[in-house]
Order: structure tokens, then C-alpha cells, then sequence
């Protein structure tokens, strides 16, 4: 099972409180790091997002951001600072750098979560491919990617195997699966399942695949809800309201 998760790193503890509690409420894995030094502790097959604080105890400088970017593939960078002490100049140099996103740290919390969640649904694609097995929230269904297997019922105690999935049927529940309680459009769908096939895909194929994906999921089906306009969403507890 690959980890995803948010790390906070400054040394303004009363910011990092603050955002903790923010980032927690979202049920996101929330890692505070009092510096630069403690990055080194991140694996570097890790997978997250990294707000880091430009300044004293942090960023002093983008060659420093590209020394510990180094190699790490999998982690969406958002540098801050406090109003006023970051110029223009400064803050184009760390996005050249290497940083995905740059923000003052008095930024409405609205925003900041907005923000966060833009970066996570850009690099979800990409960790539920990564990953060689997802499990549904409520452990009603599991997918093992190197087996290509469907398991219906484990949290239960009793399975049993889905057979007859195609190879697209089954991208596509995986996607969803591992994109559980967010929002997969088709255009993601498209690019992920089809790859560079994708530009002669169009909305019905999805939506046939969709289509005949619940019905062989029979009872499960029911949990792939469609967002009209945007794409599909799975959740495991179909009754609530998007």
C-alpha cells in the first residue's frame, strides 16, 4: 500500500497548528517538519504534497529547493511566505526552480484547501497506477493489479472473485476505486485508460464502459455514481449526496 502525505514544513509552530488542523479535518495524512534537515527522512519513492516556508528555518534560496527536489518524482511542491517578504522576482525563481505553486501564508483558508486539493486530484492518477492494490473504504471490495483480480465481500469474511472483467472495465474500476470520494473526470479517464489513444476517444465509449461496469458489479454497481458534466465518482456509501 503506498502512503500519501501532506507535509507542513516551517518553523512558525502556530501556522503549522493551524494548518494541521485545517489539512486533518480533511482526513489527510498531515506531517508538521520543523525544517529542511527533517526532509531527509522522507522516503524518496514517497508520495504527497510539501508546503514549504520560504525564509529563516526554511527556504533561503531555489538552489536549495533543487537539491531537495533531487530525484523525488512524486511530491507536488507549494512554497509560502508572509505577506510582504517575498518579492516577485524571489518567488519566479523558485517556480523556474522546480516549485509547483507559490502562496502567502495568510491566504484564506478556503483557498489554501482549495489549493490542496487541485494539486492532490493531479497526482492521484498517477499513485493509483503505482499502487498493485486498492480496497474500497468500507473493505467490501479489493483490486490486486498484478493478478488482475476483483474481490467482492472480503470485509465480510466471504469473497468472491469477479471474473469477465475487461482490461479497460478493470483500469476503469481502479481508477475509481483508488479515487474513492473524489470526482475522476472523463478527460483523466480518457488519458490514464487510453492513454495516446486518447484523442479519438470520445464521452459514449466512457460512458458505455461505465455502463456495462455496474451492471457486472451487480449490487456494487450502484456505487459508481455519475457527476454530469464532469465525470464519475465512487463511494461506498451511494445514499450520500455529492
Amino acid at each position: 500500500m503506498i502512503e500519501f502525505a501532506l507535509w507542513l514544513i516551517t518553523p512558525d509552530r502556530e501556522l503549522a497548528d493551524k494548518w494541521y488542523r485545517l489539512f486533518s479535518r480533511e482526513r489527510l495524512n498531515v506531517k508538521p517538519l520543523s525544517g529542511l534537515a527533517a526532509v531527509d527522512g522522507i522516503p524518496q519513492d514517497a508520495w504527497g504534497l510539501a508546503f514549504i516556508n520560504i525564509g529563516a528555518g526554511g527556504l533561503t534560496s531555489p538552489r536549495e529547493l533543487k537539491t531537495l527536489l533531487g530525484g523525488r518524482k512524486n511530491i507536488s511542491i507549494i512554497v509560502f511566505s508572509g505577506p510582504a517578504v517575498t518579492t516577485n522576482p524571489e518567488i519566479s525563481a523558485y517556480l523556474e526552480g522546480g516549485a509547483d505553486d507559490f502562496i502567502l501564508s495568510d491566504i484564506d483558508e478556503r483557498v489554501l484547501l482549495s489549493k490542496a486539493k487541485a494539486h492532490i486530484r493531479r497526482l492521484l492518477p498517477s499513485l493509483n497506477l503505482a499502487r498493485t492494490v486498492v480496497t474500497s473504504a468500507d473493505g467490501e471490495i479489493e483490486l490486486e493489479k498484478g493478478k488482475r483480480t476483483v474481490r467482492l465481500g472480503p470485509a465480510a469474511g466471504r469473497h468472491k472473485t469477479l471474473d469477465g472483467l475487461t482490461p479497460k472495465e478493470f483500469e476503469l474500476l481502479f481508477l475509481l476505486l483508488g479515487s474513492e470520494a473524489s470526482v475522476v473526470s472523463r478527460k483523466t479517464l480518457m488519458e490514464e485508460i487510453w492513454r495516446e489513444k486518447s484523442g479519438l476517444v470520445n464521452v459514449e465509449t466512457i460512458d458505455k464502459h461505465v455502463e456495462t461496469l455496474r451492471r457486472k458489479l451487480g449490487a456494487y454497481g450502484k456505487r459508481i455514481k455519475t457527476v454530469y458534466g464532469t465525470g464519475y465518482i465512487y463511494k461506498s456509501r451511494p445514499e450520500e449526496t455529492l
